[in-house]
């Protein structure tokens, strides 16, 4: 894939706005950069409209949205997000990248939350979405950089009562101390840092300064109880911006939400198990769900389903139900990145609800393996460290930020390839209007019929999901006829729908072919009164599915 840009690093804010900026000035015939607004700390909330206007405007093209970053700490989502983003402009003369933009409309938001990312960028901390407190100050041991390398890791404090033990095989890793181990060196084990707050017999982990959770802040099924759920659904600035936006472009189809990490596509709904959703939305997941799995390698789960939830304890307030639910839009989620599949440990395996301490300490270990001889800098060896409260301590461990949560830079660009590869598969699913066989019949003394058919060449329908038609949010086919005096059929009518191959149900065997077709196609009929020559225009819009012109000539 050719880019414009090298992406073997992570971009922050500065180097973003200058990329963006650059493609701004560099195909104004194809991309339109707003922004939505300031965030807390002035930084640009940027959006992006990419397509070829040479073939029609923005809101003129059925869509599909990527954004990224919706986690402070997620930076790979807002690199996958940019390198689609750049190649889409940079490869528009490629044939099937042009394509692409004649028919379709991508829209971007790279960063939904760019103060919470210049923080993880620029600091040794990591944080859930923004900094912004969202609680009492905390108490506990609070995260730290005490040995000035730049990385917060973990403290092993030797301690007789202590419930970790180093693991004879591979001593930088620790295991649980045995029920009946009452001989050797123990430790209790914290992040590294300083406690702060009250201080009694039970040692414990700060929560975090920093909590709030964009993806538990919009207003599809939230809790007020939900960790990091905001004082109420939309008020935070950024998560407000995103959903005026999507509801702003009604022609978004399908979109991508770019997160970290786990190796693996979700998809809503995520508050109820999928066996309750429509079944055509159902298979239409699972479509797109398969195309991830052939282009990044990465299974489907389902919200709900794949994280064995319940009534009572699921993910509620989050952007992809949000977007489905409420919006009826094909969102998922890819969890991009996932140093353990890397290791040879598939997602099923870590996801197990039973995984004992011992399958856990395995996974480790290969784990660690795969860092020892793919970016060893990452793992650092417990080192003696003065506490001025804990007295001797060892700090060491993993850089997780930048092994677990996100790819080590040297895979970066093998990670956004993929998510590219996916995306730019993914849109082609959208509905694609077109009109055929529009011609006349004259019928003499200068009046002419007028035929033609509408159809549907995308795979799904123009109404997008049967979870849009059940909110009635989606609009029916406009179709505009003029240039004549019509006499029979209408100057303006609609079509409520028309289905996509989605819904074919025709079924072969070596012995038969049963079932029926999809109603991807309308015929239209006029008659009118139409001295020669005359032209004629055939105006057909849907704001799910885009506007199609076509002219007719009488001679």
């Amino acid at each position: 894939m050719r880019t414009t840009f090298t992406y073997d690093h992570y971009a922050d804010y500065a180097e973003l706005t200058e990329r963006l900026l650059y493609f701004k000035e560099q195909y104004p015939k194809y991309m339109h950069l707003k922004s939505l607004g300031q965030t807390p700390e002035g930084r640009e909330l940027w959006a992006v409209e990419v397509t070829d206007l040479g073939t029609g405007n923005f809101d003129e093209k059925p869509a599909q949205h990527i954004d990224g970053n919706t986690h402070a700490g997620e930076v790979t989502g807002s690199m996958a997000a940019l390198h689609q983003l750049d190649v889409l402009l940079t490869m528009h003369d490629d044939p099937q990248i042009a394509r692409l933009l004649q028919t379709y409309t991508f829209t971007f938001i790279p960063r939904i939350s760019p103060d919470g990312a210049e923080v993880y960028l620029k600091t040794p901390a990591a944080l859930r979405s923004v900094n912004r407190p969202s609680g009492k100050a905390p108490e506990g041991v609070v995260r730290q950089d005490l040995d000035g390398d730049g990385v917060i890791r973990w403290m092993r404090i030797a301690d007789e009562d202590g419930a970790w033990a180093a693991d004879e095989e591979e001593p930088r890793l620790l295991r649980r101390r045995r029920p009946d181990e009452i001989e050797g060196v123990f430790y209790t084990v914290m992040p590294e840092g300083m406690l702060q707050g009250k201080t009694d017999s039970v040692l414990k982990a700060a929560p975090a300064l920093w909590g709030l959770d964009f993806n538990r802040n919009y207003p599809c099924w939230w809790k007020p109880e939900q960790p990091g759920a905001g004082n109420y659904p939309l008020d935070n600035p950024e998560t407000r911006a995103v959903a005026d936006f999507l509801i702003a472009h009604p022609n978004v189809g399908v979109m991508i939400t770019h997160h970290t990490s786990g190796g693996m596509i979700l998809n809503p709904p995520g508050p109820f198990s999928e066996a309750q959703q429509e079944p055509l939305d159902r298979k239409i997941v699972h479509a797109i769900g398969a195309l991830a799995k052939e282009e990044m390698g990465y299974p489907l789960l389902n919200l709900y389903d794949g994280f064995h939830c319940t009534e009572e304890d699921y993910a509620a307030g989050a952007g992809d139900d949000w977007a489905y639910l409420n919006r009826g839009i094909f969102a998922v989620t890819a969890e991009l990145w996932d140093c353990q599949s890397r290791a040879g440990i598939s997602v099923e395996e870590q996801l197990d609800p039973d995984l004992g301490e011992a399958e856990r300490l395995r996974q480790q270990k290969l784990t660690l393996k795969w860092i020892d001889a793919h970016c060893p800098q990452a793992w650092k060896p417990w080192t003696a460290w003065d506490h001025p409260q804990f007295g001797q301590v060892e700090i060491g461990g993993l850089d997780y930020k930048f092994t677990i949560q996100n790819c080590p830079p040297a895979y970066l660009k093998q990670e956004c390839e993929k998510a590219t590869r996916f995306a730019l598969r993914q849109v082609r699913l959208l509905p694609r209007l077109a009109i055929r066989r529009f011609q006349a019949q004259p019928l003499g003394h200068d009046f002419v019929k007028l035929s033609a058919e509408i159809v549907n060449h995308g795979y799904l329908p123009t109404y997008i999901s049967s979870q849009r038609r059940q909110m009635k949010l989606a609009e029916p086919i406009r179709v505009e006829l003029s240039g004549a005096e019509i006499i029979q059929g209408q100057a303006q009518s609609e079509i409520e729908a028309l289905e996509g191959y989605a819904l074919d149900q025709i079924e072969l065997s070596f012995s038969s072919v049963y079932g029926q077709t999809a109603a991807m196609r309308k015929q239209l009929e006029w008659i009118i009164r139409a001295p020669v020559p005359t032209t004629v225009e055939l105006q057909v819009m849907c704001a799910q599915a885009g506007q199609i012109r076509a002219v007719c000539t009488i001679e």
